[in-house]
């Protein structure tokens, strides 16, 4: 049961992290509605995002302790199509999480490297790009695994029928309206190196925009795998 409390602990981070400085003033905004306790979250935005991506790159090392399995079965067995892209998809959400995690540790607040400054420049646009990028192939990867997830979580309630392939085309349409309206295309090519966050905009309507591109890029990689495993490839 461990394994999917962490995933999802892993979901919710992520995309919280994406959120970045967002995050700050409605923490802020929620702690001065249900208390008296004031907090600068525009001060401290980029500190608690820091918090976010070291919790987030802890879950995943343990995430990839749980599936070591997958590491001791890499040169074993056969390869079909559908096991090639898996550990592909696999291997380059590795190295994406290597990359965010060094590129983080320069432009850090918390550990403050000695050797960062030099870095500066580029670990900001590494980080970007693959902030961007890993946040597209974990999406793509839940749903190619989306099928393990779901007969630890769902043993014994199936949705069947065509009304939950509706929904997911409908959120699949908007999840592209998204990605496009939110130029995260531009973020993981580096067209623009700096985001844009509106804070004047509802943290609920950034929040949602991300999860429709969460479920766009995991509902690719499922109905990839069920057509290649359908086609026995």
């Amino acid at each position: 049961m461990l394994r999917p409390i962490i995933d999802i602990l892993m979901t919710i981070l992520l995309l919280l992290s994406m959120s970045y400085e967002l995050i700050g003033p409605v923490i802020s905004e929620t702690l001065e509605k249900f208390s008296s306790f004031t907090f600068d979250g525009y001060e401290y935005g980029s500190l608690i995002h820091e918090i976010l991506g070291i919790s987030l790159i802890i879950l995943f090392l343990i995430h990839l302790w749980l599936n070591r399995w997958w590491i001791k079965t890499l040169f074993k067995g056969r390869y079909n199509l559908s096991r090639v892209i898996m550990t592909l998809a696999n291997i380059f959400l590795i190295l994406d999480v290597i990359l965010l995690t060094f590129s983080g540790l320069i432009m850090s607040r918390i550990f403050e490297l000695p050797f960062s400054e030099g870095l500066m420049s580029f670990a900001r646009t590494a980080h970007i790009s693959a902030s961007f990028w890993g946040y597209v192939i974990m999406s793509f990867h839940i749903g190619l695994n989306w099928h393990i997830f779901s007969a630890m979580m769902f043993k014994r309630w199936r949705p069947g029928g065509i009304v939950p392939h509706v929904i997911a085309f409908v959120i699949i349409v908007y999840g592209g309206y998204a990605f496009v309206r939110r130029n995260i295309w531009d973020y993981m090519i580096l067209n623009s190196q700096f985001v844009f966050f509106d804070f004047d905009e509802p943290f609920m309507y950034f929040i949602g925009d991300y999860i429709a591109v969460m479920i766009l890029f995991a509902c690719l990689g499922h109905y990839l795998i069920l057509l290649l495993r359908k086609c026995k490839v």
